[in-house]
């Protein structure tokens, strides 16, 4: 790879990365405020099972390709007709099975539980939903080669507008949870609809065996890595659903929304940098500073928007009149945040990994977190309920300071020193705007205050500690500005 080649790259993964993390933001903005008008509008038992069921059938996501689509973004040629034919051959032939056997399945559950009309047609909405997002595989594929985050950051930006728009609308027409499966089946027509619109293929079925051969050599072993996450998260939310019950669970989700928000900074990145690691994984020293750069900027923006957010929580419960049904959800909160911060700088570790070929590490990863997550998270919900599920997360969260030990000698990145200036400013923030509470504002007034104090604060001692950061950030944006 010449200069020239690595400053187009660059540029292009710049852009991508800016136009994704707004397109991140917008549709976490709108999925929390969406969330937020529904957890009014909503009792939290249908909070609960909305959840649960979605817990249940993201499970068939990950079953749905193998990791083939994985293995056309990460190999460095162009896929062939045939290669994209036989994945979406592969694909269809698993969505058919995986519904085939929820159909079997779910009469025996639905009659052991007691289920009824809500339960099954949320679960026949997300069914639908999943059936027509693997219609989309082929041609999110294309525009992710081509880093054309921008017009995918304008697909799902739609999608998740039209869910939480109907959504909301039959919640306050009195359609309580069955709100959810309405939003869900308009949401998946449109999104089938605008990808296709925007990015078609010529659809077709064939099986190349050397095709097949040549993606599942990478595609199995990525998978694998799913199946694993798959037992460590899906599974065992669910695990812990039938031990906490719906309402207990509706609080563990209402938990999880807000730390979500910032991390979709961090999801920008890895998605753009995963093609673009995959590219230059020969270029060792280049891909140090890549990955440096990434975990730092994901630090900057991820850690004060993760202690923003858990401080002014409180402020925005107590400010709405009949929320104070989410308080218990305080605690589990923060436990969530601390989790998040970790994450947000653990991820990109792992997906370095993926992208470079070193699955062997992931997998080893995935599998020490598993095995403490099934050990940590029955135990502490049996004892504490819903606070000891979010205490069981963090433990297992905090056992990624091995990535950060692997990833020192694998890439020669240093963890600790990056994240440094990010994580004191935090701290320094973090104690200023909790010294506000015992002035004992109005909430309305304290909101305010500490967003002010907050910015003030983080931007003053990251301006003067991390000055060079910064400005080559800007030097990006004003580049970004010339293209447009």
């Amino acid at each position: 790879m010449d200069e020239q080649q690595i400053t187009d790259l660059k540029n292009k993964t710049t852009v991508s990365i800016i136009f994704l993390s707004l397109r991140n933001f917008g549709i976490q903005g709108i999925s929390i405020f969406g969330f937020f008008l529904l957890t009014i509008l909503l009792g939290r038992a249908d909070v609960g099972l909305f959840a649960i069921v979605a817990e249940s059938v993201g499970i068939l996501g990950y079953f749905s390709d193998v990791g083939l689509a994985s293995a056309l973004i990460q190999q460095k040629e162009t896929p062939s007709r045939s290669e994209l034919q036989t994945t979406f051959a592969i694909q269809q032939s698993l969505v058919i099975i995986a519904l085939i056997i929820v159909a079997i399945v779910y009469p025996q559950i639905s009659l052991a539980k007691s289920y009824g009309p809500k339960e099954l047609w949320i679960l026949i909405s997300l069914c639908f939903s999943f059936a027509l997002a693997s219609l989309k595989t082929i041609p999110s594929i294309q525009l992710e080669r081509q880093l054309n985050f921008k017009l995918l950051s304008t697909i799902d930006i739609i999608e998740n507008t039209t869910f939480y728009f109907f959504a909301v609308l039959f919640a306050f027409l009195g359609f309580g949870v069955y709100a959810y499966a309405i939003a869900t089946f308009i949401r998946s027509l449109f999104g089938i609809i605008v990808i296709y619109y925007f990015s078609p293929w010529p659809i077709g079925l064939s099986f190349s065996p050397d095709s097949a051969k040549r993606l599942f050599k990478y595609g199995i072993p990525f998978q694998f890595n799913s199946f694993i996450a798959v037992a460590k998260d899906r599974l065992s939310n669910l695990l812990v659903a039938g031990i906490i019950g719906r309402d207990s669970f509706a609080i563990l989700a209402w938990a999880q929304k807000g730390p979500r928000l910032p991390l979709s900074f961090m999801d920008a990145i890895m998605r753009v940098t995963f093609p673009t690691f995959s590219r230059i994984q020969d270029q060792t020293e280049f891909l140090r500073r890549s990955i440096e750069k990434s975990i730092y900027f994901i630090a900057l923006f991820v850690f004060p928007t993760l202690a923003g957010i858990s401080l002014i929580a409180p402020d925005v419960i107590n400010l709405i009149p009949k929320y104070s049904q989410w308080l218990p959800a305080l605690i589990p909160m923060y436990l969530f945040t601390i989790n998040a911060g970790i994450a947000s700088v653990t991820t990109p570790l792992t997906n370095a990994f993926n992208a470079v070929g070193k699955i062997s590490i992931t997998t080893k990863l995935m599998i020490m977190w598993t095995v403490l997550t099934w050990i940590f998270y029955p135990i502490l919900s049996l004892k504490f309920g819903y606070i000891g599920t979010a205490v069981a997360t963090l433990i297992v969260g905090s056992s990624s300071i091995i990535v950060w030990i692997v990833a020192q000698k694998v890439f020669s990145v240093n963890v600790f020193k990056v994240i440094l200036h990010p994580f004191v400013a935090t701290l320094l923030m973090t104690i200023s705007l909790w010294s506000i509470n015992l002035i004992h504002l109005n909430s309305f007034i304290n909101i305010f205050a500490k967003i002010v104090v907050g910015i003030v604060i983080y931007l003053g001692y990251s301006l003067y500690f991390s000055k060079n950061e910064i400005s080559w950030f800007l030097k990006q944006t004003k580049w970004l500005k010339k293209q447009s």
